[in-house]
């Protein structure tokens, strides 16, 4: 088997090579000036394909149709759709293999434990994967980025896991130098530095988390490195690591929210607005019991004709948009920002549920790297890495009143000062987590 380096650079260049690329950046440039109705009826179209699809090749919703005596026929509308049952990570856990349409061999496998520590293995197409990159294309032609963008990528490091391998890797079938999230430290700085600027990148992409602990090096080390953009995704980004991002890369911020699923896509515009991406999925908003204007995203991919899912509930949460309509123009539906994951909510000691939690990180000052844990309801703990001007005193005292201002008084607070924060093993680090003990 190819190394994972390798391999994703095979997958790449099959991507971009394919012809249906062209077809399909076409087809997502008139929807992008479609209408409300026009998109519908897209929607629509593509449901009804969809669930024949699924009716007639995967297992599941074969016995679930002649289960609930209903006709594939008669899902025809987005209302229709309602029908259908719910699913979540358990159906997937337990009968992930019932969903698939085309043999495993014509499919590429992803797999994602999410916060929880059950496993999630979905397939898509090449076809699936190439209406991705598409529809990500047009997201960042919006800020600016030519479609040939070469980005430096700070996501997983398994290219990297052998003792004394490079921290960077290039892959030049997808113009990409991977940068390992394990060996951002001081000591390799320089050499990661070096390689990105000869590299010579129009954006910075990965998870925040990642992103903001590179530019914390830099800026310690008084160094900027300027791009075009800085393309986020998989965490929630706080007010303090935006403002960081800015400072030492210079360019716009292009945040997009999506799942090891692939069952809806959802981004930000160079009007500021965070839109649906309803060509790539349909979305529903759940409410959430007891949290009042916040939703659970329910996602039905429109893409992926092997591993067809319907209202598949994602478990992350979304706050109300702050207008309904967008300067852009677009009629893509507008939402406000992804909050992250309903296991990920707080409780506070009194047991109301405390969203959002990794605002508390906020207004920290003088720290490198973060992370607040709750422990218990209403006990949470802040992990600091300290910077240059890191002032432990300090640095309680903000958590401290962090907490207050924003869930209230009478909750436990603990500072832990450590060199550097664990990470899970696909090395992607969340600001907030819950570990009730």
């Amino acid at each position: 088997m190819a190394p994972p380096a390798r391999l994703s650079n095979l997958q790449h260049r099959l991507r971009r090579a394919n012809p249906m690329l062209g077809l399909m950046s076409s087809t997502l440039a008139t929807l992008e000036r479609a209408d409300v109705t026009q998109i519908r009826r897209f929607q629509e179209r593509r449901l009804r394909a969809l669930i024949r699809t699924a009716a007639g090749g995967a297992k599941y919703y074969r016995d679930w149709f002649r289960s609930a005596d209903i006709s594939p026929r008669d899902i025809r509308t987005l209302d229709d759709l309602k029908q259908l049952p719910l699913l979540d990570r358990r159906d997937l856990v337990d009968h992930f293999d019932d969903f698939r349409v085309y043999p495993q061999r014509l499919m590429w496998s992803a797999r994602s434990n999410g916060t929880s520590s059950s496993y999630v293995t979905v397939y898509r197409t090449p076809g699936s994967s190439i209406y991705e990159l598409a529809v990500l294309r047009r997201q960042w032609s919006w800020f600016g980025l030519p479609d040939d963008a070469r980005r430096v990528v700070l996501r997983g490091s398994t290219f990297a896991a052998q003792p004394g391998a490079e921290p960077t890797a290039e892959l030049r079938g997808a113009h990409q130098l991977l940068v390992s999230s394990y060996h951002l430290t001081p000591d390799n700085l320089q050499r990661i530095a070096t390689r990105i600027r000869s590299f010579r990148p129009h954006a910075i992409e990965g998870w925040p988390s990642s992103i903001t602990l590179l530019a914390a090096l830099l800026q310690e080390a008084g160094e900027r490195l300027p791009v075009a953009a800085v393309i986020t995704s998989s965490e929630v980004i706080s007010r303090a690591q935006r403002t960081l991002m800015r400072e030492v890369f210079g360019g716009r911020i292009i945040d997009h929210y999506g799942q090891t699923e692939r069952v809806t896509m959802l981004g930000g515009c160079e009007a500021d607005g965070y839109h649906v991406f309803p060509d790539y999925g349909i979305v529903e908003l759940l409410p959430i019991p007891g949290v009042a204007d916040r939703w659970e995203i329910v996602g039905t991919p429109l893409h992926n004709w092997g591993f067809p899912l319907f209202r598949y509930r994602t478990g992350d949460e979304v706050g109300p948009a702050a207008a309904s309509s967008c300067r852009c123009g677009r009629a893509f539906p507008v939402v406000g920002a992804v909050d992250g994951r309903i296991e990920d909510t707080f409780t506070a000691a009194d047991g109301r549920s405390l969203p959002m939690p990794s605002a508390l990180l906020d207004d920290l000052t003088g720290v490198r790297d973060s992370q607040v844990a709750q422990l218990a309801p209403g006990h949470f703990e802040f992990r600091l890495v300290p910077g240059t001007a890191f002032d432990a005193k300090l640095a309680t005292r903000q958590a401290q009143q962090s907490v207050a201002r924003l869930f209230g008084r009478g909750h436990v607070v603990t500072v832990r000062t450590v060199s550097e924060l664990t990470r899970p093993a696909g090395g992607k680090l969340k600001p907030a987590i819950v570990e009730d003990r």
